[in-house]
């Protein structure tokens, strides 16, 4: 796929042909300080705000990696109230919405490159990481909205797309689409995994975990004896339990609960981290570490004054990525607090980061509040 404008935007198309999400070195580097500087270029000229604020810092020159810091950015908050394009309303291929009942929600309309760009980073992400069956169909319960055309979530658009990575046997869902909105169907999801771990088929859940949990509890509640699903099954969570908070449980104590009642091991129990603002794809590796891809720069700035801090240290977590041009979310201040930390030894070379949680005592609404709120229905 190409880029909106080839003649200035070179280095960010080749930076996005990249395949391997985790290489390392001085070239990948190079070639991300280069497309930084054309997609600060482009979105200063078309978007006014962040043209402006371009303007108030400066131009900095994006001359190497250690400056990425030094860039304006946009605190995601300010995208659920404004509308922060940088192109013609012709040019949209796809509106999404961070949620679909009332509160703070971001709707963002992205160009086909942007969402492509995403969705082709998402299968090398996936691919690198071991996630992606292409021999063996899969049966899935997806923790998520049933399908609806009228529906326009990131988060359902992201979670129905999981089931992308391998051939579909069967497909549940868990928010069941009742044709004036969902509802939360806990027992059709226990007999789906009843039903599915008598069956071949590896089981691939994707989706919420505050419904996943549910599900889990409900299968105690009942009785049901610990399954076994079939060798190749994996889950996907993404999406906090941030109005469910009070029902939160450690990651440990989920994958080990996961582990228990399904038979998954923890190194096939994976999380990923998103938004509709960013929606490059982050997930964790065997060793639940969330890596910054070669396409994207983690930075982490204090809660106190916003500056920059160095690995360990706890603060707002920032990413900056050059394949949006849709909007200028490629430097976007996120209201989650987190820690970077330097490569592991889990034999990826880039460095990750730890989710906290989010900051401050307002919610924000979220795909995840939504879907979690419709855990009364029950």
């Amino acid at each position: 796929m190409e880029v909106p404008e080839p003649g200035e935007l070179p280095r960010v198309q080749e930076l996005c042909d990249v395949s391997d999400p985790f290489r390392a070195d001085e070239a990948a580097d190079e070639l991300f300080v280069a497309a930084m500087r054309e997609i600060n270029a482009w979105h200063a000229l078309r978007n006014p705000l962040y043209g402006a604020l371009w303007k108030e810092a400066g131009a900095p020159d994006t001359d190497r990696v250690g400056r990425i810091a030094e860039l304006p950015y946009i605190h995601v908050n300010l995208f659920k109230r404004h509308a922060l394009t940088s192109i013609a309303d012709d040019a949209v291929a796809l509106r999404l919405t961070s949620s679909g009942t009332g509160g703070e929600k971001t709707e963002i309309g992205f160009d086909a490159w942007s969402i492509g760009a995403a969705q082709r980073m998402d299968a090398w992400t996936m691919k690198a990481l071991g996630l992606i069956d292409v021999e063996r169909p899969a049966n899935y319960l997806v923790l998520g909205y049933e399908p609806d055309p009228r529906l326009t979530m990131g988060a359902a658009h992201g979670l129905n797309e999981l089931c992308d990575f391998a051939p579909v046997a069967a497909v549940r869902h868990a928010l069941r689409n009742t044709g004036d909105g969902h509802e939360f169907d806990p027992m059709g999801c226990v007999d789906a995994l009843l039903e599915f771990a008598a069956r071949e088929e590896p089981v691939r859940i994707v989706g919420f975990p505050a419904l996943l949990h549910t599900v889990l509890e409900r299968m105690g509640t009942m009785g049901v004896p610990p399954l076994h699903l079939p060798e190749g099954s994996v889950v996907l969570t993404g999406g906090g339990w941030k109005s469910h908070a009070d029902r939160a449980i450690g990651r440990v104590e989920f994958r080990e609960g996961i582990e228990r009642r399904l038979g998954i091991p923890g190194e096939r129990i994976r999380d990923c981290y998103g938004s509709v603002e960013h929606c490059l794809p982050y997930i964790e590796c065997a060793a639940h570490h969330f890596h910054v891809p070669v396409w994207a720069r983690c930075v982490v700035r204090d809660v106190r004054d916003l500056e920059p801090v160095g690995y360990g240290d706890v603060g707002y977590l920032q990413f900056v990525s050059p394949f949006i041009t849709a909007l200028p979310a490629h430097s976007v201040l996120m209201a989650d607090l987190g820690t970077l930390r330097p490569p592991g030894d889990c034999g990826i070379a880039t460095p990750w980061f730890e989710v906290h949680g989010r900051a401050g005592v307002r919610r924000n609404r979220t795909c995840a509040v939504a879907a979690a709120e419709l855990l009364e229905v029950r």
